[in-house]
This record gives structure tokens, C-alpha cells and sequence, in this order.
């Protein structure tokens, strides 16, 4: 019993951050489908078992006991009807919109997360505040010590779990990237490091030696800054730009490795790993959950217009077909290909999942 009261919260965060992201994205499917004049048969949050349905003008809009997302039904969605309000009846153009518009909502929730972030004073995900215009506050921000390795230089000079350094050699509100340069600098000499503990604020004096390491696991704290917050929608523009260009890399290299190393890197989780990452978040405050919901929603974007079978990508790609070709693609053909493509999404995400397992 204690251990479900422990994991409550984070298993309610964990749930709700999905929830959002795959409402979100069926929800730009439900707007570009009326839009596009399209039949739309229900449009449900949640999973079943259902708590609630009403009908209204021909859409059955339904709240179901699961809070994990939702979903969209459109008439003729799988080719199976000739109603000039199906969705196989209307244009190309108009189905690719209503393929990519829920790609589209994804970014835009990014869009709309990051000008929180900065007007409630946080910094940006991949860039430096300097690049808006940002100060950083003093006294805000820091390297949070979460676990000190036995025999190490912190244990030695008494660091304590729960520590934030908050300077290292005159750096102030360092980033762990800045330790470990210091600490490589320093090889052979002294390292001064200001570390908070409580109210108190203790000075070390480190005496580096022959060790390469501090020997510490830390979090970087988000530190807070002062925007001009009349330019904050422009700024959350870059940022969002930024932060999908980083994600686009960062998957491009997770293919690049998987096809000419057939491994998974090693900084790739599954929904374990993506919960115990959300208990983490969830201890160090709204901040971190408020970047993990902006990288979530851009990656989930990415990765559905991917060209692969079973995602909407995959069926943008069978649209161009049919543009080019002139007709469709056999309905019977279509869905072998998509069908092969989820069991293999299914298959890597088994693998992604066993990892995060032995990892535990």
C-alpha cells in the first residue's frame, strides 16, 4: 500500500503528460477533418470504458475512464465507405491536411509550453538566455547532488547528497559541462567550489590530483530568468525552431546508429524509463515537467511524419503515391505494409522496454 501512495503522483503526471500529447495531436486531426468538411463519427478523451457520450450534430463527443489520450473516428477513415463526407471521398490535399494537422498541434503545444517557460522566468531548452536578451537572477539555478560515489574527491571533502553547487573556479550557476571542464583544467592543482546546503553557503577548497572526476551524480536545477516579456511570443518562435531542429538530429542519429550499429543508444527510453525520468522531474518542481511535456509533444511530432508504415507520415507517403500514380494504392496492400510497420514499432518498443527493465 505504501508503495502505491509513493508512486501515485508520479504515475498521475505520467499519465496526464500522454494524455495531453495524444489529445492534442487527435485534436488537430478533429479540427482539419470538420474543416475539411469530412464526416467525424466520435471524438473521445480517454480510452474506454466510457463515462460519458453526448451527440451533437452528427459527432458523438465521448469522456472515457482512461485518461491516455484519446482518439478520432472519421467515416471512411479505412476506405470502406463511398460517402461524399468520408474521408476517402475528399481530395488529396484535403487528407494530407488532416494527416499532418495533428503533427501541427504537437508544435504548436510546443509553441505555446515554451512561452510559459519563459514568462514564468525559466530558461531556454537548447539555447542560452543571452540569445533573447535573458538575465539570469542570482542566487537562482545551480548542479543539485542526487549521489556521491564511494571513495571519490566528494566524499572525501564531505559533500552531502542534497548539496547544490552553485560555483565552481568563479563560474557562476554552473552547468555540469563546466564542472568537468574545471575539474580537467585543474588536473594536478585546486578547485574552489561554492556549494549551498540549507541556508548555509560552504566554500571547498579541492585539491584535484591524479582524479579526472568529482565523483558526484547531479541534476541541473533550472535557473530563472528576467525576459522582456512583450517579446516572449517571438522568443518561444526561435525556441520551438530550435528545439525541433535539436530533436530532428538527435532521431536522425538514433536511425544512423540503429542501422550501422543495430543498437538502440543508449540515452533511449521506453515508458518505463520515460516514468521513472517523470518522477525525477516531478521531484525537482513544474519546471522540469513543463520541459519534459515541450520535448515530449516535439518528438512525438517528428517521429508521427515520419515516412514510415503506421504512422501519419506513412500515409502521407501513400497519398503522394496516389498522386503520381493517378489511383490509389489497393486498399488490401496498403494495410499488409501498415500492418508490418506497427508489429515492427511494437517489436523495437519490446526491445526499448526489456532494456529499461535491466537498467532498473
Amino acid at each position: 500500500m505504501n508503495f502505491i501512495i509513493a508512486w501515485l503522483p508520479t504515475t498521475i503526471v505520467f499519465f496526464l503528460l500522454l494524455g495531453i500529447l495524444v489529445f492534442v495531436h487527435e485534436l488537430g486531426h478533429f479540427i482539419a477533418a470538420r474543416l475539411s468538411g469530412m464526416k467525424v463519427e466520435e471524438f473521445a478523451f480517454g480510452f474506454p470504458p466510457k463515462i460519458w457520450s453526448k451527440k451533437y450534430k452528427g459527432t458523438k463527443y465521448a469522456i472515457n475512464l482512461f485518461p491516455i489520450g484519446g482518439y478520432v473516428k472519421i467515416l471512411g477513415e479505412d476506405g470502406d465507405s463511398k460517402d461524399k463526407n468520408a474521408f476517402g471521398s475528399k481530395s488529396i490535399r484535403a487528407r494530407m491536411f488532416v494527416l499532418v494537422a495533428g503533427v501541427t498541434m504537437n508544435f504548436i503545444l510546443a509553441f505555446l509550453a515554451i512561452m510559459v517557460l519563459f514568462w514564468v522566468g525559466l530558461p531556454p531548452l537548447v539555447s542560452t538566455p543571452e540569445k533573447y536578451n535573458g538575465t539570469v537572477i542570482e542566487g537562482s539555478g545551480g548542479l543539485y547532488i542526487e549521489s556521491i560515489n564511494a571513495d571519490s574527491l566528494a566524499q572525501k571533502y564531505d559533500f552531502k547528497i542534497g548539496d547544490t553547487i552553485v560555483s565552481v573556479d568563479g563560474v557562476n550557476v554552473p552547468r555540469v559541462g563546466d564542472l568537468r571542464e574545471q575539474v580537467a583544467k585543474n588536473k594536478g592543482g585546486k578547485l574552489s567550489i561554492e556549494l549551498k546546503r540549507g541556508n548555509d553557503i560552504l566554500n571547498k577548497e579541492i585539491e584535484i590530483g591524479d582524479n579526472s572526476v568529482l565523483g558526484v551524480g547531479l541534476i541541473e536545477k533550472v535557473f530563472h530568468v528576467s525576459y522582456s516579456w512583450w517579446k516572449v511570443p517571438y522568443y518561444a518562435l526561435l525556441e520551438t525552431g530550435r528545439t525541433l531542429w535539436a530533436a530532428v538530429v538527435a532521431i536522425i542519429n538514433f536511425f544512423k546508429n540503429l542501422i550501422i550499429s543495430h543498437a538502440v543508444p543508449a540515452d533511449v527510453v521506453g515508458p518505463i524509463g520515460l516514468f521513472g525520468i517523470t518522477s525525477v522531474a516531478l521531484s525537482l518542481g513544474f519546471g522540469y515537467i513543463l520541459m519534459l511535456l515541450i520535448l515530449l509533444t516535439i518528438n512525438l511530432g517528428i517521429i508521427n511524419i515520419l515516412p514510415f508504415p503506421a504512422l501519419d507520415g506513412g500515409r502521407v507517403v501513400f497519398l503522394i503515391a496516389e498522386k503520381i500514380r493517378g489511383k490509389k494504392v489497393a486498399e488490401h496492400v496498403e494495410g499488409i505494409i501498415n500492418l508490418i510497420g506497427f508489429w515492427l514499432l511494437i517489436i523495437l518498443m519490446i526491445l526499448v522496454a526489456v532494456r529499461d527493465v535491466m537498467r532498473l
